[in-house]
């Protein structure tokens, strides 16, 4: 799985990079969705997001300025809109549409495996219908090292500062329609050599760049032709060191 990774923050530089449009409302929403959580109090907003828990910190959580993006964070996901490319900001964990309560913190639904996809229903629902491509540097895995410790990698791409991986994206509302946001998973698969060599099963896709478009454009393919698409990835060998050195 990959539980964290490190991105860009600058919203124009992802833009050029991209060639995007940043959703200017998107993102002053977000904005107005912090606002509105700090004016709840932490009993309202179990309430209103269907927490079972009373939450310990912000549910819009955005990244610091090290970038790094957990769980429940808010990140820059790239869409496509009436053919062109959009970013948007997303929460890195699936709130499934029209369901009544959050998904418990146990179940990962921040990764999706690709043999899952046209399986599991939290994965069939978008599949085929909201896909994302997410831009990152770089990625971080717990593994167990030789003693048995367990410890934090992060992997980077060796011949590029920025990567992307292929995403599934929902949209969640509130019963009383005052809060709404997307949330996305990151599409993996089996783990090249040298990040199964140290000690993790999974890896993001690192989707080929010339196939953007395509993925973003699920209804002008089918089933097959967006698993092809997946297994097409940018050539790269992937650089680690414990990140808790």
């Amino acid at each position: 799985m990959c539980f964290s990774v490190k991105i860009d923050k600058d919203i124009k530089r992802l833009a050029s990079i991209f060639k995007a449009l940043p959703d200017v409302k998107a993102f002053f929403d977000l904005k107005a969705l912090q606002e509105y959580e700090s004016q709840l109090s932490a009993q309202e907003l179990k309430q209103t997001l269907g927490l079972k828990r009373v939450p310990k910190s912000s549910c819009f959580k955005t990244p610091e300025e090290d970038g790094l993006v957990y769980p429940n964070y808010f990140a820059p996901v790239i869409i496509m809109e009436n053919g062109k490319r959009v970013i948007r900001p997303m929460r890195y964990r699936v709130r499934p549409a029209g369901s009544k309560e959050e998904i418990p913190s146990k179940y990962n639904v921040f990764n999706a495996r690709i043999d899952a996809l046209d399986t599991r229903k939290t994965w069939k629902s978008c599949f085929m219908k909201n896909h994302g491509v997410f831009p990152f540097n770089s990625f971080f895995e717990w593994v167990q090292d030789q003693n048995g410790n367990k410890r934090l990698i992060n992997f980077k791409p060796n011949n590029s500062p920025t990567m992307w991986a292929p995403c599934l994206f929902d949209t969640w509302s509130s019963n009383d329609g005052k809060v709404q946001f997307s949330s996305f998973a990151i599409i993996t698969d089996d783990p090249p050599e040298e990040v199964e060599e140290m000690g993790h099963d999974r890896c993001p896709i690192y989707l080929k760049e010339s196939n953007f478009d395509r993925w973003l454009s699920p209804s002008n393919m089918d089933k097959a032709s967006a698993y092809e698409l997946l297994k097409q990835k940018e050539a790269t060998y992937f650089l680690s060191n414990f990140s808790d050195n």
